[in-house]
């Protein structure tokens, strides 16, 4: 979460923001062609120094998700995998900045100016899977993107209207995902490719989205830490549930 050395991944990006199996097949494909995943930990490490992050996050407390998770987990086994907590599965959607770095009364600005833009967004849904990974992670597809994006876009355009920050993560480079698990190791990726193809056949979950977060993260041995921020909600839409 901060190298120069992190890409996008997938590379390219789906034929469709809203097609389910475009998005799938994209991600599946772009994962099934690695031949060495890479350990998370080098590949994403922070800048020396920094010390935390502020984050826009979207967390989830769904039993469904959390059973879906726990057996791919398992399945997948904790051999070069760091698994991501139940209680801490999310979808990180823009990081604004260091925290030593961005003062106080911007990141309160740019809360402020995010809750006005997205004051008619309004609550969706997205489902969850099926099983991916990238080149440092394993993790889940997410589909639709189309709402995804926009709510990345409002995101990054308050952030930029209080900083200026040109280094913004653009949108077009958005690519939203669920991971589950960590590479903590260099290795050969047709092992865990494989047992990633046996795990394909489990029904996606669906969720809602009702707030997104603003975080302060942080990285510990294995795992991301965080502590909320600020909570920005979504405006009730009555068909989700």
């Amino acid at each position: 979460m901060g190298s120069s050395r992190r890409t996008v991944f997938p590379p390219q990006p789906p034929m469709s923001e809203t097609d389910a199996a475009s998005i799938r097949a994209n991600d599946w494909a772009a994962f099934r062609e690695l031949s060495q995943l890479m350990n998370h930990w080098t590949l994403e490490a922070w800048p020396p120094g920094r010390r935390s992050g502020f984050y826009w996050y979207l967390t989830f407390d769904d039993a469904d998700l959390a059973t879906s998770v726990k057996h791919c987990q398992d399945h997948l086994g904790a051999e070069g995998l760091d698994p991501v907590p139940l209680d801490g599965l999310h979808l990180t959607m823009l990081g604004i900045g260091d925290t030593d770095r961005l003062p106080t009364v911007h990141v309160e600005e740019i809360v402020e100016r995010s809750r006005a833009a997205l004051r008619d967004f309004g609550a969706f849904e997205i489902v969850i899977g099926p099983l991916g990974g990238s080149r440092s992670a394993i993790r889940f597809s997410v589909t639709p993107w189309d709402r995804l994006i926009a709510l990345h876009r409002i995101l990054r355009d308050s952030a930029r209207e209080v900083t200026a920050d040109r280094a913004l993560r653009p949108t077009i480079d958005f690519r939203p995902h669920l991971g589950i698990g960590y590479c903590n190791t260099d290795r050969p990726a047709s092992t865990v490719i494989d047992r990633v193809r046996e795990l394909r056949a489990l029904p996606p979950v669906t969720v809602s989205v009702g707030c997104v977060k603003l975080v302060e993260l942080w990285p510990e041995e294995g795992r991301y830490c965080w502590r909320d921020h600020a909570v920005v909600a979504l405006a009730p839409d009555p068909r989700v549930r």
